[in-house]
């Protein structure tokens, strides 16, 4: 009896069968991919043959020299509509296209004028969604807002000195929640208080900034920090593997 195979490898042979194609449709050689991605021709000729797993990474790489979209190496494949249960981590492709979503947790008038007007002049693309007190930030993050149209957001910056709910408890909430705890919370402060901040990146604050009197300062910060989450790092919402 012909033994089945497992899967992941039947995707690495899918996988290297597409590489081949495309790579031939576009006329290049192994040794012309390799030279374009830093890698030996044999290891192009291992990744087309299965025989070496190529990296999520490198996929991606992949994909922008051959000119295709991410997904391009997953279709067609049919073993997970077969099995919706496989996930695989290798072969999770970053999205580092599409705007970054950010919930803006904030009651002062003026801070949310400003950082909004940051947002809106970044070199990335941002959705951004604001709510102005604690029991509004979990409750939209809960799905409990049904009037309101906005995706899961990708990160949370969080002011601390927020009415109904303190922004420090509102971070314990969200990282004691499992369907939540995930999503990165930024802490943004008039000031900075040393036990404060302590106190914030031990309830696992992925950052705390400080909001800056001259406004060019604060751009940048919101700017570099934008970039950050938006090219630099690959966040669970914004990632996308084979299966849909």
């Amino acid at each position: 009896m012909k033994d089945t195979l497992e899967p992941e490898k039947e995707l690495d042979i899918y996988i290297g069968k597409r590489l081949r194609i495309k790579r031939q449709k576009l006329g290049l050689t192994l040794s012309d991919l390799g030279e374009k991605i830093g890698v030996s021709h044999q290891q192009i000729q291992k990744y087309e043959q299965a025989q070496s797993r190529i990296s999520a990474i490198l996929l991606y790489r992949l994909c922008q020299i051959l000119g295709v979209e991410s997904n391009y190496f997953f279709q067609g494949f049919t073993a997970f509509s077969k099995n919706t249960e496989l996930t695989s981590p290798d072969i999770i492709i970053p999205d580092h296209e599409s705007p970054l979503n950010v919930l803006l947790i904030e009651d002062d008038a003026a801070d949310e004028l400003l950082t909004c007007r940051a947002f809106s002049e970044c070199s990335v693309s941002v959705n951004l969604f604001t709510v102005h007190d604690g029991m509004a930030a979990m409750d939209f993050l809960r799905n409990k807002l049904i009037s309101v149209d906005f995706p899961r957001p990708d990160i949370i910056l969080l002011d601390l000195n927020i009415p109904k709910r303190d922004g420090a408890t509102v971070l314990r909430e969200i990282k004691r929640d499992r369907d939540l705890n995930d999503i990165p919370v930024i802490i943004m402060t008039n000031g900075i208080n040393f036990q404060e901040m302590l106190s914030c990146y031990k309830a696992y604050a992925s950052g705390y900034i400080c909001k800056p009197f001259d406004y060019e300062v604060f751009q940048s910060n919101i700017d570099a920090l934008a970039r950050y989450w938006a090219k630099s790092v690959v966040l669970p919402n914004r990632s996308r593997g084979p299966i849909s």
